[in-house]
């Protein structure tokens, strides 16, 4: 939905939606029964569904225990260690975490085709 319907909307992630909206697609969500095209209109409440479906996790995708290799990966100045050490990092995490992450990154544009 938010590749068909938001990438043209300004504030995508910042912007909220109207909460009343958020709960009614949330639980819509939780029932496995979204109408599309009631929300197709609004990407905003998409995108807060995909925030508050990430804030409401019970670890971060990222995970506490490899937090501080996150970190240190980060701060890595050249580019190609950087990348692999962020890569070795990926392969540590829980299976759901990792293929969550994949499935989030592969589908957005911008960053699955960045070489």
């Amino acid at each position: 939905m938010l590749l068909e319907c938001g990438m043209q909307e300004e504030g995508l992630f910042r912007v909220a939606p109207s909460a009343s909206k958020l709960k009614k697609l949330k639980a819509a969500l939780d029932c496995c029964v979204v109408d599309v095209q009631e929300y197709s209109a609004d990407p905003h409440a998409i995108a807060g569904a995909l925030k508050s479906y990430l804030r409401e996790l019970p670890e971060p995708l990222m995970t506490f225990e490899l937090y501080e290799e996150w970190i240190q990966a980060s701060n890595i100045p050249e580019q190609e260690k950087r990348l692999q050490a962020l890569w070795n990092a990926c392969e540590k995490l829980p299976k759901a975490n990792y293929n969550n992450i994949r499935y989030l990154i592969k589908s957005w544009p911008s960053l699955s085709t960045r070489t």
